[in-house]
């Protein structure tokens, strides 16, 4: 069923009977799956194992009326029969046929793209900079081919741009030949390479044009060469989706060494950077407020004469209301210009009965679906999930990427972990230009945000797939009996939801709360998730804070009732009042991540949670020890705190074969502590030590970690080994305290030969040094509050340092070479505890 539903939706039929009776088998697929779910529930999570799970559910049925559940079979089948015979009263053609109604979809979209108001250049805003950018890009004096590439979501303005650009006379002048094609998602290559020519020199007689008709794609492609090899030329490609199209123009695109240029517009960025590197990619913002408002009055008030009219033309007494829904375009200049031309055939006395969202955003929402259509299946899920979280909200791409993967959206490839393959899947709706990055520390996404306008687009498609709800706390916003599978909480906190049905609510999977900073609740009333939310699989209690009884001094445990949650796969709290697990957490087979974002004082967990196999990420503060050697999938382990003395035994580490990222937390004397054991962790990435006493740590044990790329060394180190370039051979990033530090660290550091990033905390030597040929890959130097007079690099010394950081009260001398390197952007994060790799 879920086969023939991706099937389907790919198709993208537009016959209303067939949309209703996809609809129908999604909701029997959903069915199917609260049965056997219930069924577990039932049977309980006892038995294990391949052979195990194959008894369990082939007697579903013949067990269905022992656990209560055969009325349901006997209905769900019920139904699957009048699905068939629907198919056949209502003389549904077969889903295979389907596609010949997406293809006049997409004719449609095509249509309604070119004769968007803002494909035209009568209204142009907010590219000032952009053109005069572009423009000298487009006219350097150099004589090879160069490919200029604009990317943006769709609605941006990238075809105005573009055509702004071909007709200005600054540009045109300069080539002796011009031609423009738009290419669309569906395209055929010999038509492009037909409509390329005629753009180029049309046919002047009938028998030409029917010899140009005749030519296949070799000869069109040789035609084309012939016409502009001789000329300096200017080629728009319009509207480019794949990189098979460009390659295809490309060979037909001579580079005749005489200053041509060829200009692309694309939603996607990977298309925009395949050109090779004679190519300048251009990523076009979103318009400031004021250049909205200004395109805005341009489009509505023909008179308005551009930003320097500060009349507007627009009624006082109405001007707030404009203004506020131009904002609610959000700097899209499709959406506003849409909305401009919605209004200007209106009376100003109509405008406050005018639903904006209901009228304008039809049409602005037909050219995203446009970009929600060409992703493929395993991306649509990702993105639909983005409508969870509230507006504007800023987006922590560590926990998208595992509340992806516990929702089941991913499938491993080959070589990769769930987690690397979602990061790929994050990168390509980035580059797609789908989800937009709100913060990046150096090479790695920290945050993401998605546009308001395509975040309504998201929670408008997961309404039609009963993908997801929001409850902001409206009336009209309250879960209703249909059955969404997930639901997010943008306002009020848990008794908002103590009074769910009981039958109506037992099909959700996911529960986010968000914005509930100040929303304190009783322990007891998650009992309410144990009765009636059985079959979750995703809560992510969010800033909720509990209140304690004051018999609860010294452990403030989580309910033992957690047990009943067997689907359960992710589980985010934030109280940091608790410091005690239940043993029943080990009754959690599915449990993939456990995460306590704000745990102050060691959290114990219980010998039994090594029995929760699939955990994949343990994340807050947690005593050790703890068993851990079933634990074969844990990946993240941030972080254990440990109380050093003679007993202390961290070898049950060496347990933890695919653990990536370890935080340790070192408290007591380290006299007889070793890395021992950590150097046994074949797979680990990054790793964090923190030592509250004086250590000189001996660092030889981690050159059996291969694969690290990541270390921070904090706390009281008093001394480095001289040989930690021969211990970290493929080191990346290195964050370093020294507050004790009895001598220059860079002796020991420059020879790392990998290092890329160095953060140094708290240095109190006199002198920094960098010899010739030391740091040969640093890219990013970072001092935070150094006491350190000089830093002296000599004369080939850090030969690829790109970005320069002084942060706090920093009185170094520097050499004047590096004075002109700028600072690092975003580079405070690294404050944050948040890695570049």
């Amino acid at each position: 069923m879920l086969c023939f539903l991706k099937d389907a939706e790919e198709k993208q039929d537009q016959d209303s009977r067939i949309r209703k009776w996809v609809s129908d088998i999604r909701d029997a697929a959903y069915e199917a799956e609260d049965i056997i779910d219930k069924f577990i529930l039932k049977v309980g999570p006892k038995r294990t194992g391949f052979k195990a799970c194959l008894r369990k559910y082939f007697c579903i049925y013949k067990q269905a009326n022992k656990y209560g559940i055969g009325k349901e079979v006997q209905e769900w089948k019920n139904r699957l029969d009048e699905i068939d015979r629907n198919h056949e009263i209502f003389k549904i053609r077969n889903i295979e046929a389907a596609g010949e109604g997406s293809s006049s979809m997409n004719e449609r979209f095509k249509q309604l793209r070119r004769t968007t108001p803002y494909e035209d250049d009568q209204h142009v805003v907010g590219f000032t900079k952009d053109v005069e950018l572009l423009t000298s890009e487009l006219l350097q004096e150099t004589p090879h081919q160069r490919v200029i590439s604009i990317a943006g979501m769709g609605g941006l303005g990238k075809t105005t741009l573009a055509r702004k650009l071909y007709n200005s006379s600054s540009v045109g002048d300069k080539f002796e030949c011009k031609g423009w094609v738009s290419v669309s998602k569906d395209y055929n290559i010999q038509d492009l390479l037909r409509r390329t020519i005629k753009s180029v020199k049309m046919p002047t007689t009938k028998g030409e044009l029917e010899m140009l008709e005749k030519m296949g794609q070799e000869d069109l492609e040789g035609r084309l060469h012939e016409l502009l090899k001789e000329s300096r030329y200017l080629v728009v490609i319009d509207d480019v989706w794949d990189t098979d199209a460009w390659e295809s123009l490309r060979r037909a695109l001579p580079d005749n060494k005489k200053g041509s240029r060829v200009i692309i517009t694309t939603r996607i960025k990977l298309v925009a950077k395949s050109s090779g590197d004679r190519t300048f990619v251009h990523e076009l913002p979103f318009l400031q407020e004021e250049e909205g408002w200004e395109l805005f009055c341009k489009k509505v008030f023909p008179n308005h004469d551009g930003a320097n009219d500060k009349t507007s033309h627009c009624p006082p007494s109405l001007e707030e209301l404009a203004r506020d829904m131009v904002r609610k375009c959000h700097g899209l200049p499709l959406a506003i210009v849409v909305l401009g031309g919605l209004l200007s055939r209106k009376q100003p006395d109509e405008w406050p009965k005018t639903k904006f969202e209901s009228h304008a955003l039809t049409r602005v929402t037909q050219i995203l679906a446009l970009s929600f259509n060409d992703l493929p299946h395993h991306l649509k899920s990702c993105f639909l999930y983005l409508g969870l979280f509230p507006e504007d909200f800023e987006i922590d791409a560590e926990r998208l990427i595992r509340l992806w993967v516990a929702e089941g959206f991913i499938q491993a490839a080959d070589g990769e972990t769930l987690e690397e393959t979602a990061a790929e899947h994050l990168n390509e709706l980035i580059d797609r230009n789908l989800i937009q990055v709100a913060k990046r520390n150096w090479m790695r996404i920290g945050r993401c945000r998605v546009h308001d306008l395509l975040r309504d687009f998201a929670i408008e498609k997961s309404k039609e797939l009963k993908f997801l709800h929001i409850n902001d706390g409206n009336v009209h916003s309250a879960l209703s009996p249909c059955k969404h599978r997930r639901l997010a909480s943008h306002s009020g906190g848990l008794k908002r939801f103590d009074s769910f049905d009981h039958s109506s609510n037992l099909h959700l999977r996911t529960l986010l709360f968000f914005n509930s900073k100040n929303e304190s609740a009783e322990i007891g009333e998650l009992q309410f998730l144990y009765k009636k939310l059985r079959l979750l699989r995703v809560l992510d209690l969010e800033e909720i804070s509990f209140n304690h009884s004051q018999e609860e001094t010294e452990h403030i445990s989580l309910p033992d009732a957690i047990e009943k949650l067997i689907h359960l796969r992710y589980f985010r709290i934030s109280d940091s009042k608790i410091n005690k697990i239940p043993p029943s957490i080990g009754n959690l087979q599915t449990l993939q991540t456990l995460e306590f974002s704000q745990s102050h004082s060691p959290i114990m967990l219980p010998d039994e949670i090594c029995n929760a196999k699939q955990l994949r990420h343990l994340i807050g503060r947690f005593r050790w020890p703890f068993r851990v050697e079933n634990l074969t999938n844990l990946q993240t382990l941030n972080s254990i705190y440990i109380e050093v003395d003679d007993r202390m035994e961290l070898n049950p580490l060496t347990d933890l074969i695919n653990l990536h990222e370890l935080y340790v937390e070192l408290s007591g004397e380290l006299k007889g502590f070793t890395l021992d054991s950590i150097g046994r962790l074949r797979s680990l990435q990054t790793l964090l030590l923190f030592a509250e006493s004086i250590w000189n740590p001996t660092l030889q044990p981690l050159s059996h970690c291969q694969h690290l790329l990541q270390l921070k060394l904090h706390g009281h180190i008093r001394k480095l080994p001289t040989e930690m370039h021969e211990f970290l051979p493929n080191l990346k990033y290195l964050s370093l305290f020294g507050l004790i530090m009895e001598e220059d660290p860079m002796p020991s550091l420059e020879r790392l030969p990998k290092l890329t990033i160095l953060d140094l905390f708290y240095h109190r030597v006199n002198k920094f040094v960098c010899t010739a040929g030391g740091f040969p890959q640093l890219e990013i130097l970072a001092l935070f509050d150094c006491a350190v007079e000089e830093l002296q690099v000599d004369e080939g010394g850090m030969p690829l340092l790109q970005g320069l950081r002084l942060y706090g009260p920093n009185n170094v001398s520097i050499p004047e070479r590096l004075r002109s390197i700028p600072v690092p952007k975003n580079w405070d994060i690294a404050l944050d505890d948040e890695w570049p790799y």
